[in-house]
């Protein structure tokens, strides 16, 4: 079993249209898909590398139990992303792909939001929390 953010992280990066749609944006072109569970080096956080993803944990442990065991968890996750603001055109687009990825793979939105990043002038920052749907299979 992998932690949540990994999972959603892998379910991220092999989505073609969302590492496209990325690729297409971003003035640096990268050998790889910014896609990151933590947050990336200072050296890259700058305008001309966005858009990239961070995805992190939620803390907490939701879970519905029978006979004192737990039969389904709901791992949930933060999903970070940043374009610069002449692409506020194409922030729906990123995060409708976002969602549908996820979708696909169990998780449901269930808060998002978007303002522009004091650390980072030039860029938005969207974000959206998610919930996982997990059976517990142990034997």
């Amino acid at each position: 079993m992998k932690l949540p953010e990994i999972e959603v992280a892998d379910y991220l990066s092999n989505d073609e249209k969302i590492v496209q749609l990325m690729a297409s944006l971003r003035l640096d072109q990268l050998d790889y898909v910014p896609i990151f569970i933590e947050t990336p080096d200072d050296t890259f956080i700058k305008t001309s590398s966005a858009p990239w993803i961070r995805v992190t944990s939620i803390p907490g442990d939701d879970a519905i139990y029978s006979d004192d065991t737990r039969l389904f968890e709901y791992p949930r996750v933060q999903v970070d992303f940043w374009v610069r603001k002449e692409n506020i055109n194409q922030v729906d687009k990123l995060q409708q792909l976002i969602y549908e990825c996820l979708y696909q793979n169990g998780y449901e939105r269930y808060y998002q939001d978007r303002y522009p990043d004091p650390d980072l002038d030039g860029c938005l920052m969207v974000t959206a929390n998610f919930e996982g749907f997990e059976e517990r299979n142990e034997q």
